[in-house]
């Protein structure tokens, strides 16, 4: 605990931060670190208390992140938008995912990916879970859903690799910039490559208009005013969002499923509320997401420190959803859990996630049908061990597994 106590956020890129995260709860609700040069923020309450009040602790604007003005694309999302045109917005998505609709996509385009992906491998007996399992089956998903070709593989290839240029460069430009410009060209030259890859169903949508969610982008009055870029835009987040952190908790989930005494066996024709119940405990303990940045608008008081106007601070939400002052057993699966939603895994306030609800649906379906048709599954004792790798946002890899098809 003591080589823990002198780490500070930018040490543990990488690392398994759970050590880390108590010693910085330790220290106090807020503390500042000179060498990540951040205020970071490491209980329950105060990371809540920063995520939710974006006029106090607003978000970095993409000019602030970036080193020049043209990649600024690379990064700039919906979650820029302010005041009323934000929360609008905000409203147009869970008017999309609302009860109704999910029910449907649940059955429909999730329920048929998530098997003909597990069809690819079930007859083999081993897999490496992340490439042949929650990698695929998060892409496909959000794909199908946005009406793209999803079983066109090729197709799906080359998407993914301009995307994966994306997130490498959003990967560094967070914590350590200086390190994300050698990808900056390629990750900016991938954001053009993506919107070339999806302009025949665009323009096919635009003529033609369907109940996919890329036709809703081009045709709701929610998006009246937005230009070209912006609406191509869109269509990139929702996917980058919606695929690259639902595979990551995927990855996660199954790892805790599997490192967890008996869970597997637990879940394996378990009614449908305890895979929900595991699947918001796997969110809070092994989120995608462990940090966020925020800038401070104005000088304030906060758990007895004083935040000047312009300082950083990062809110630990993977160390808030370890609070023991918050949660008991806070390092434990609990399926009993009461309000086991109640996590940060998925922000709070105006900022929550609007596509949380596909995201449980994918989630839940992902585990429970994994489970279900996989007898036996276990970690490979003879492969490589996962280890949990990444920054701001962290991967349990790699997934070796060894099994039976049911």
């Amino acid at each position: 605990m003591a080589e823990a106590e002198k780490q500070e956020l930018v040490d543990v890129a990488g690392q398994c931060p759970y050590d880390y995260y108590q010693a910085a709860r330790q220290r106090g609700p807020v503390s500042w670190e000179p060498r990540t040069g951040y205020w970071v923020a490491s209980t329950y309450s105060s990371v809540s208390q920063i995520l939710a009040d974006e006029d106090a602790f607003p978000r970095l604007t993409p000019a602030e992140i970036v080193s020049e003005q043209r990649y600024e694309r690379i990064i700039a999302t919906p979650t820029f938008l302010r005041g009323q045109e934000r929360l609008q917005h905000h409203r147009w998505w869970l008017e999309i995912f609302n009860p109704k609709n999910l029910k449907a996509i649940r059955s429909g385009v999730i329920a048929e990916v998530v098997d003909a992906t597990i069809d690819e491998f079930a007859s083999r007996g081993s897999a490496e879970l992340v490439h042949d399992y929650t990698e695929p089956v998060a892409d496909r998903a959000i794909a199908g859903v946005l009406g793209l070709p999803w079983q066109d593989s090729a197709w799906m290839a080359e998407l993914r690799t301009n995307f994966n240029h994306i997130e490498h460069y959003k990967g560094f430009i967070y914590l350590t910039p200086e390190e994300s410009k050698p990808f900056a060209e390629q990750a900016l030259a991938a954001t053009h490559r993506v919107d070339d890859l999806i302009r025949p169903f665009m323009e096919q949508r635009r003529a033609h208009p369907d109940d996919t969610i890329m036709s809703r982008v081009l045709h709701d009055d929610a998006m009246a005013g937005w230009s070209e870029d912006e609406l191509y835009g869109l269509v990139r987040t929702f996917f980058t969002g919606g695929s690259g952190t639902t595979s990551i908790e995927l990855a996660n989930a199954i790892y805790l499923m599997l490192t967890t005494e008996g869970m597997t066996e637990r879940l394996t024709g378990a009614d449908p509320k305890v895979v929900a119940n595991f699947v918001e405990e796997a969110l809070r303990l092994v989120p995608t997401n462990h940090f966020r940045t925020r800038v401070v608008h104005q000088d304030v008081e906060m758990d007895g420190v004083r935040l000047q106007k312009g300082q950083i601070v990062a809110p630990l939400i993977a160390s808030g959803n370890r609070d023991e002052s918050h949660y008991d057993h806070a390092d434990e699966v609990d399926l009993e859990r009461k309000n086991p939603r109640q996590h940060l895994a998925f922000s709070v306030g105006i900022g929550a996630c609007a596509g949380s609800g596909l995201a449980r649906v994918e989630l839940q379906e992902g585990v429970a049908r994994l489970a279900n048709r996989l007898g036996e599954l276990r970690l490979d004792p003879a492969a490589e061990a996962p280890s949990l790798g990444g920054s701001m946002f962290r991967l349990y890899s790699p997934l070796h597994v060894l099994f039976q098809a049911r």
